[in-house]
């Protein structure tokens, strides 16, 4: 008898989901190349400058090879300008979330005074950490580009714009040298959100070398479409320029960039044999994922960034949005998501990403995910009573999803609560599937205006009147008795059930174990007083690099 062997069972995906860490490492170039190509010696001038003390590297995963080098040749260099005392050099290990983003967290673990940020970057503004920008320079066939240039556009007349990847912003102007009989070409530089919008309480930021950036910059004076791109004065509308995209965006990006022109962008990969790489994401597979968000119960908010300035912000204005539209929602923070991890929450019915605009969104290209997941714009779009999605729309950064006009005013809400009196709430169907859906549990109060929601327990029943005592409208409102317990938050919805799920519950938090004393000592003296609990002390608190104890 003989047995066959079986492969074993895929117990978990792929560590990021852009299959980052599929592509092939670089080789380890020599100590001189490196200070040329990090531009090492600007680096310690900016470092002198600002007098920094502890310095954090942060490398994405293909050039964590690099690392070792470069913070060696780092260290030279801050020796031979005698500036090496009390200056520590770390290097940041796996990033926290996008590897395009800024990693504080791991920066105040060292306790850095700047994180210098080195490859492919999404520059959004960040919380804490100063940063310093190194975009470095990847490896690119200058001479196949020209040639891929003039061979997809062969009218000279034609308006191009030419975009690039941080580590290949150096090629543009070469690139545009090379193509001086098209005369309507325009090239892009990257710009800080520093400088668009000035912020006196944000931490510095810093591109090295300077002569790459807007702010030195004297003829690329115009703020693009395109993010954190400035170009020069357009000729004509930007939605009639050819895209000549040099360097591979993530999905979101891509997809983003193809909403703004009317033709497909040209895009070059350089790390593959292919000359162009192919492969679009469309927007009606948005529309249909979008349409799977309004039909949804259970919304989960996926945090997938805890560095952008306005991720705060955003979460708490979707949370409003999801209790307005009288449904469910969870919070979870989760870094670098998979297809394993999101499969652990199964009450979610659909995800809303919260991440980078460049690497933290998540496309489900492949269908691999148990549930959709979503934009915030798209939740935002999903949530109206009226759906109107602009042709070529899809807008990615925070503080335009933030500025979008909400669905009713104050006046239309009153007349919608007004017809709720008189009539029930009309059928749901889900667009995608066509089965009927009850996607708003947690039944949402008439009036809005009604300033509270009584709990009265009577016995072992639970009453729910409203009532006009705005005393205690902003207070969790709570009723104890012998059998069951209920809780409203925002004293806007009723969820009948949770208030089943409260009334099964045994153990209700801490205290709740002595819920039921008869103010009666241990000895049965009949003093009066309810027993005591053990008494609170503060223990170990802050991070691993070093953590305080309480007193003790």
């Amino acid at each position: 008898m003989s047995l066959e062997t079986a492969a074993p069972p895929v117990l978990a995906t792929q560590p990021s989901y852009y299959r980052v860490s599929a592509r092939p490492e670089t080789e380890t170039p020599p100590l001189e190349e490196v200070t040329s190509q990090y531009h090492l010696g600007d680096l310690v001038q900016e470092i002198k400058e600002k007098e920094y003390k502890r310095i954090a590297l942060q490398f994405p995963d293909g050039l964590l090879p690099h690392s070792t080098v470069v913070a060696s040749a780092l260290t030279e260099e801050l020796k031979k300008n005698g500036i090496e005392d009390h200056v520590l050099v770390f290097v940041l290990g796996d990033t926290s979330y996008s590897e395009c983003c800024v990693d504080e967290i791991a920066a105040q673990h060292v306790n850095a005074d700047v994180v210098v940020h080195i490859g492919v970057a999404c520059l959004n503004p960040v919380v804490h950490s100063p940063v310093i920008y190194l975009f470095g320079q990847g490896k690119l066939n200058l001479d196949l580009c020209v040639q891929i240039f003039k061979e997809k556009i062969p009218d000279t007349s034609s308006h191009v714009i030419i975009v690039a990847e941080t580590p290949y912003q150096v090629y543009v102007d070469q690139l545009k040298e090379r193509l001086a009989e098209y005369a309507n070409t325009l090239t892009t530089v990257p710009i800080l959100s520093s400088l668009t919008s000035p912020d006196p309480s944000a931490p510095s930021e810093t591109i090295i070398p300077g002569s790459l950036t807007y702010s030195t910059s004297t003829t690329h004076t115009e703020v693009s479409a395109i993010p954190h791109r400035a170009h020069p004065q357009l000729q004509t509308d930007l939605q009639s320029y050819i895209l000549f995209h040099l360097g591979v965006p993530p999905p979101p990006a891509q997809l983003h960039l193809s909403t703004l022109f009317s033709t497909p962008p040209i895009i070059i990969d350089p790390e593959s044999p292919l000359r162009e790489a192919s492969g679009t994401v469309s927007l009606a597979r948005r529309y249909k994922t979008m349409m799977s968000a309004r039909a949804a119960s259970t919304i989960g908010i996926l945090v997938n960034t805890l560095s952008l300035r306005s991720s705060s912000e955003l979460i708490m204005s979707l949370q409003q949005l999801i209790r307005d539209a009288g449904k469910k929602h969870y919070v979870v923070a989760v870094g670098k998501p998979n297809v394993a991890k999101l499969a652990n929450f199964d009450v979610v019915d659909v995800w809303v990403v919260v991440g980078c605009a460049r690497g933290g969104m998540i496309i489900d290209r492949e269908g691999e995910y148990f549930k959709p997941l979503v934009t915030p714009f798209e939740l935002k779009l999903a949530l109206k009573r009226d759906i109107v999605w602009g042709a070529g729309e899809w807008i990615l950064e925070f503080d335009k999803v933030m500025s979008l006009k909400d669905d009713m005013d104050d006046e239309e809400k009153d007349q919608g609560d007004e017809a709720g009196d008189d009539e029930d709430a009309a059928p749901e169907f889900d667009a995608v599937t066509g089965r009927y859906v009850a996607s708003r549990p947690l039944s949402t109060a008439k009036s809005a205006r009604k300033p509270h929601i009584d709990v009265e327990i009577e016995n072992s029943d639970v009453g729910v009147t409203a009532t006009g005592n705005s005393k205690v409208s902003s207070q969790l409102v709570s009723g104890r008795g012998n059998a069951s317990q209920l809780a409203t938050r925002g004293s806007q919805h009723y969820s009948t059930a949770g208030a089943f799920l409260q009334s099964k519950r045994f153990w209700k938090g801490l205290g709740s174990d002595f819920a039921d004393d008869d103010f009666s000592s241990e000895d049965n003296s009949g003093t009066g007083e309810r027993r005591q609990g053990a008494k609170l002390e503060v223990g170990r608190k802050g991070i691993a690099r070093g953590y305080v104890n309480g007193d003790v």
